[in-house]
């Protein structure tokens, strides 16, 4: 992700939500926590509106904080990428008329589809096209040409570059205009109004058989009104404890293998403490009381979730050394949860009684962990926090920014360790991506800085009447709702 972990109610994890580490996703990313909610409306019941429940609102809709999965969930309904892969392999573009590259991938030809626009004031015009290619293609590389050809923009590499249109199809790259304090991009819905109480999404062209506003409310616990009616579509932002069980029976449901890896960030200068903490901690103990509404968890045994080009299935392989010198070491675990304080208490005691290293639970709000995780000019307060890395799309780095990227949660991140991220960010051969991967995941247990936990699953439920399910499958966090009919 460019930027990282922008909000601490992103995401979905049985026992809460949490705070998602993504590279832009980074989809952001992410810490366990228990979002406090205000004010909720009952769900929409008109049949043209699909509702939704989020654990809490984002206060404002911008491509810079996609990492925070409630504001990704948004974006995927407001914007449209320049190119879309979804079958990991072929690209297509719904905003361009024409595309074309020559065989070496040095020069790509892009030409906009005019008739598409942002909102009523601003379409999507060839100045646009151009100016945003002049942007984005910034971002990807320093050396490059962008000129005009009649109704085309074209963009020209000295060297071949591969994986410039894979970089074109990441919603944190998709054409966006601000209006006020959202962005809008070439989706089907743009955003209509903000509020502390809803959050509403208007299509920007009418259509039958399908959804043409999207309604989205706080959560504002199990006495939520909202629960017992029949007037929200999506509960899916919810964790699985908060979500009514009739949906069970009257929702359709999807079960799906999530790609999120949530893991234990490790911040302490000493690399001996830290690989004590890595090899002694119980992993299974740990995150049952971390995440006690929780029965079943996916091992895995690196922070690439399964399915992500270099991930190994399987627990971390752990040797327990208990280190005389370090007994009477006193660790910070930052915890956000209010229902997981007596197992989180139990779980330290035996741990000192193990190690002789005291683990000392401190609590923070959401408002407090943000300013303390956004804060660069102070080192932060805690030894230990539970972190989740996630992305829509199998790419590696995505998956690492958390620990070794810009905004990184840790402080102690060895010099070798965040070259090595770099480096494996301006590859573009897949077959040396995943070799780079493998290595810096290696790494960073071998520096006790990560301890990864469990990959995310979960079953997503959808209102029964929608005929094509399917669509934006890669997604399911955030569906493509412009794409649904019945």
């Amino acid at each position: 992700m460019e930027k990282v972990f922008k909000s601490l109610s992103s995401g979905i994890l049985d026992g809460g939500a949490i705070l998602t580490f993504t590279k832009k996703n980074l989809y952001p990313l992410f810490f366990m926590m228990m979002a406090a909610c205000v004010g909720c409306k009952s769900g929409a019941t008109d049949v043209n509106t699909w509702s939704v429940l989020f654990v809490s609102l984002p206060e404002s809709v911008l491509l810079e904080n996609i990492e925070d999965f409630n504001v990704a969930y948004i974006i995927k309904q407001t914007h449209e990428p320049l190119f879309r892969q979804e079958d990991g392999q072929n690209f297509n573009s719904r905003v361009l008329a024409n595309w074309s590259r020559n065989i070496n991938y040095t020069e790509y030809k892009f030409c906009p589809n005019t008739a598409l626009s942002f909102n009523e004031h601003n379409r999507f015009s060839l100045e646009f096209l151009s100016g945003y290619l002049g942007n984005v293609t910034g971002k990807y590389s320093r050396d490059f040409q962008i000129s005009k050809e009649k109704s085309c923009v074209v963009v020209r590499f000295p060297l071949s570059q591969f994986g410039y249109l894979h970089f074109l199809t990441k919603y944190s790259n998709a054409p966006s205009i601000m209006v006020g304090m959202s962005a809008q991009g070439l989706g089907a819905f743009r955003v209509k109004t903000i509020s502390k109480e809803s959050i509403v999404l208007a299509r920007k062209e009418s259509v039958e058989n399908g959804y043409n506003t999207i309604e989205i409310y706080p959560y504002v616990g199990q006495e939520d009104n909202s629960l017992r009616e029949r007037g929200i579509s999506d509960f899916n932002m919810l964790s699985s404890f908060q979500q009514p069980k009739w949906i069970v029976k009257e929702y359709r449901g999807v079960d799906i293998v999530q790609l999120r890896a949530v893991s234990l960030a490790i911040n302490h200068p000493n690399v001996e403490l830290r690989r004590q903490l890595c090899n002694c901690i119980n992993i299974d103990e740990f995150r049952r009381a971390v995440i006690t509404g929780r029965k079943d968890f996916y091992d895995i045994k690196t922070v690439l979730p399964v399915g992500v080009p270099g991930s190994k299935g399987g627990r971390p392989t752990q040797v327990c050394t208990v280190l005389k010198g370090l007994k009477g070491t006193q660790i910070v675990f930052a915890n956000h949860r209010t229902n997981n304080l007596k197992q989180l208490a139990a779980f330290a005691v035996g741990f000192l009684k193990k190690t002789g290293i005291k683990i000392i639970i401190k609590q923070y709000s959401p408002k407090e962990m943000s300013l303390m995780l956004f804060d660069k000019k102070r080192p932060k307060p805690y030894n230990m926090v539970v972190a989740v890395a996630g992305n829509p799309n199998p790419e590696q780095d995505e998956f690492f920014s958390a620990y070794a990227g810009d905004n990184s949660a840790l402080d102690h991140v060895p010099t070798s360790i965040r070259q090595s991220f770099r480096n494996l960010q301006q590859e573009n051969s897949p077959d040396k991506k995943r070799v780079l991967a493998e290595n810096l995941a290696k790494n960073l247990a071998s520096q006790g800085l990560v301890l990864p936990l469990y990959q995310t699953t979960a079953t997503m439920y959808y209102p029964p009447e929608i005929k094509n399910l399917n669509i934006g499958r890669g997604f399911l966090e955030a569906p493509d709702v412009g794409d649904f009919r019945w």
